[in-house]
């Protein structure tokens, strides 16, 4: 519900003239646009009850498309606190600021004795219906010295900040992608003069910041460099950050670092970095619980499927198809169709699709029910009017189960159906111009045209294994 008033509530004015903005008022204003990016600063206090806010804020000033907007607020935390009981008041706290304030970001934290470090934490809205890599925990804190030298941290403070923002709409999502590569190559340089006096804990927090950005933005850049460094800034990070003291913390970055491994495992198609990547996942999931942490926990189960899903298919083994279909399970306990309908959807989609492979490793035609089942539940959110990429690659999907059911029943009518299912799919990519999911899909569209009645291939099982080498691609 929003804050502003109501027209009927407005208080009346009466043989009175508004008042013009003044000069100033209206210089500020003029560079300003509603799509900018607004990042609010809390109060920085110290011991002596000074608040150091304008230090951060400096460091983000005379940004492009950027507003910084100081916050007369009075923080939960304070230098006299309790920070670890705290935290998670003053984490509400910053949360309820962000709508007071229309915020996208609200930058808070404290400078706890002997006042000499600021633990600068981000709040941001949660993200609507996804998992994005290098996810921040609302509890993380990037540790900077107070006084920092904006040329020495604002890069970083400023890649940590980018990445730490969910938002929505072009003009914004533009903005901050126009800031990106600046950032970042400010952010590198900040790395390499880490101060030596920093302890274990502060320098761990660089690195993690570091990486979290890294992670966040790494979609954009061709190649695997980028995700490369992340993986090193997140071991880094793991290694000061101890675990009994700080198990939440520790267990995003074991998340996030999975993320960074799966992309450079998917992207050169490794299968060490991808074992790397599942182990990853295992360590989070030994923090993360269904009944104290159930996003995360769903979250990056899914993710632990998807990696398993990938390493099994090459092996041909069914132990990790097994997990992986039981990870889906899990994390449909959480993803649900009504609040979460992307990723339940994407979780339905990966369950079908393992499923599919695990029953015709197992020649069980019940399994492979079960994943024509798991695609037509994803259909009914990745409809073709909203998302036409994800409803055609599900189609696919979908097509090859009922082909692998036409081939163990000998039934003509599964044949129809998955080439009426790859003919779907194959609408989309041409329209699209996906030229190469259109080959993808091509061939499909023959193996199940040479099963139906007139079809070369019929009453011969010379392309048992055809399909699934197609499927793998398009996967891929």
């Amino acid at each position: 519900m929003s804050d502003r008033p109501d027209h009927n509530d407005a208080p009346r004015v009466e043989n009175k003239r508004a008042r013009k903005p003044g000069l100033f008022e209206r210089l500020f204003t003029m560079g300003q646009s509603a799509d900018d990016l607004v990042i609010a600063i809390a109060p920085f206090i110290d011991a002596a009850d000074q608040d150091h806010a304008r230090e951060i804020a400096q460091a983000l000033q005379n940004l492009t498309g950027v507003r910084v907007r100081p916050l007369k607020e009075q923080p939960i935390l304070r230098p006299e606190s309790a920070r670890t009981e705290q935290l998670p008041a003053a984490c509400a706290q910053a949360m309820g600021w962000i709508s007071k304030h229309e915020a996208d970001l609200v930058l808070w934290g404290d400078i706890p004795p002997p006042g000499t470090t600021f633990y600068i934490h981000f709040a941001a809205p949660p993200p609507v219906d996804a998992d994005p890599a290098g996810i921040i925990s609302p509890f993380q804190a990037l540790t900077l010295p107070v006084g920092f030298d904006p040329q020495q941290f604002g890069g970083l403070l400023l890649a940590t900040a980018l990445a730490a923002l969910n938002i929505v709409g072009d003009a914004k999502v533009q903005k901050r992608r126009a800031l990106v590569a600046d950032a970042l190559q400010q952010a590198a340089q900040n790395m390499e003069s880490i101060p030596r006096d920093f302890t274990m804990r502060e320098t761990a927090s660089v690195h993690a910041a570091f990486a979290n950005a890294l992670a966040t933005f790494g979609h954009l850049f061709p190649g695997g460099e980028v995700y490369h460094r992340a993986a090193l800034s997140y071991g880094q990070a793991i290694k000061g950050t101890l675990r009994k003291e700080s198990p939440a913390n520790w267990a995003y970055l074991q998340r996030n670092l999975g993320t960074v491994l799966q992309a450079l495992g998917e992207r050169t198609d490794d299968i060490e970095t991808l074992k790397q990547a599942a182990a990853a996942y295992r360590a989070a999931l030994e923090v993360f619980t269904l009944e104290s942490t159930p996003f995360p926990w769903a979250t990056t189960s899914t993710r632990l499927g998807e990696v398993l899903f990938r390493l099994d298919s090459k092996s041909g083994e069914t132990a990790g198809l097994k997990e992986a279909l039981a990870a889906y399970q899990s994390a449909l306990k959480v993803l649900t169709r009504n609040f979460t309908p992307l990723l339940w959807a994407n979780t339905m989609n990966n369950l079908g699709q393992t499923a599919q492979v695990l029953g015709r490793e197992i020649g069980n035609k019940e399994v492979i029910g079960r994943a024509v089942a798991a695609c037509e539940q994803a259909l009914k959110v990745r409809t073709l009017e909203k998302h036409p990429t994800l409803w055609a690659s599900t189609k696919n999907n979908m097509g090859s189960a009922l082909f692998l059911l036409g081939r163990m029943s000998k039934d003509d009518a599964y044949y129809q159906k998955a080439l009426d299912a790859f003919m779907d799919a194959r609408e989309v990519y041409e329209s699209l111009g996906l030229t190469r999911m259109v080959e993808v899909t091509d061939k499909n569209i023959q193996h199940a045209q040479s099963r139906l009645p007139g079809g070369e291939g019929r009453g011969t099982d010379k392309d048992a294994a055809m399909w699934w080498l197609e499927g793998e691609d398009e996967r891929q």
